[in-house]
């Protein structure tokens, strides 16, 4: 058979894998690294470890990260504090919601996001190991960054006289955030049952309920 004869019959020509075949990977990596986190610590797990448990080289693995904690920063990105990084959100269809929709849209997605199997197992690895090689620092800045990206919907609220304006939009993002992560961390962690994930909800919901009744005004309220 010849060389057309070869491509038609689905033979893939060498060289660099399909970019699907490199994200099954790159997938496949974070979920290994995270079992061992989990099970080893930060420390204790090694880039050599990491590949074993996928099956490729060592090498392999830098065709997709830097190291060892730039796996880390990638699950902290996709599943940390905040997991702004996943929502995909964009600040000006954020804006043009309104707080009494967009507000609880958003922390829903993020609720989803805290809900799936690799997110609980991250929380426990969270609570240990903070950021990595940067430690709670490290945490502190990525939070801060987070913060800073949600800052704009609430100013353009706050101009609009939608929210309260004898408060700082940073502050407001920081009053809406910061108690959700009581929730998360009192339940939305590896083993967490039907009940958990339901009171976790229940925290959630009864938090946002309140915080829109503080910081809308009667004309935010009605949007």
């Amino acid at each position: 058979m010849g060389e057309r004869g070869a491509a038609a019959g689905g033979t893939r020509r060498r060289g660099r894998p399909p970019r699907s075949e490199g994200r099954a990977t790159r997938e496949r990596l974070l979920d290994a690294a995270l079992e061992l986190f989990a099970r080893k610590g930060y420390d204790a797990t090694t880039v050599r470890q990491i590949a074993a448990e996928v099956g490729v080289r060592d090498s392999a693995i830098y065709g997709h990260f830097a190291g060892k904690q730039a796996i880390y920063d990638a699950l902290l990105a996709e599943m940390g504090p905040v997991s702004l990084e996943g929502l995909d959100l964009d600040t000006d269809t954020v804006a043009a919601a309104g707080p009494r929709r967009a507000v609880p849209e958003v922390v829903g997605r993020l609720f989803d996001v805290w809900s799936t199997r690799r997110a609980l197992l991250f929380a426990n690895v969270v609570l240990r190991e903070g950021a990595g090689e940067a430690g709670f620092r490290g945490l502190a800045e990525l939070i801060e960054a987070a913060r800073g990206r949600l800052e704009e919907p609430f100013r353009r609220w706050a101009e609009q006289g939608l929210l309260r304006g004898d408060v700082p939009p940073g502050q407001l993002v920081w009053e809406l955030f910061a108690p959700l992560h009581v929730a998360r961390f009192l339940y939305l962690r590896a083993g967490a049952n039907d009940a958990d994930l339901a009171a976790a909800r229940r925290m959630v919901d009864d938090h946002v309920a309140f915080f829109l009744t503080c910081v809308t005004t009667p004309e935010g309220s009605r949007s």
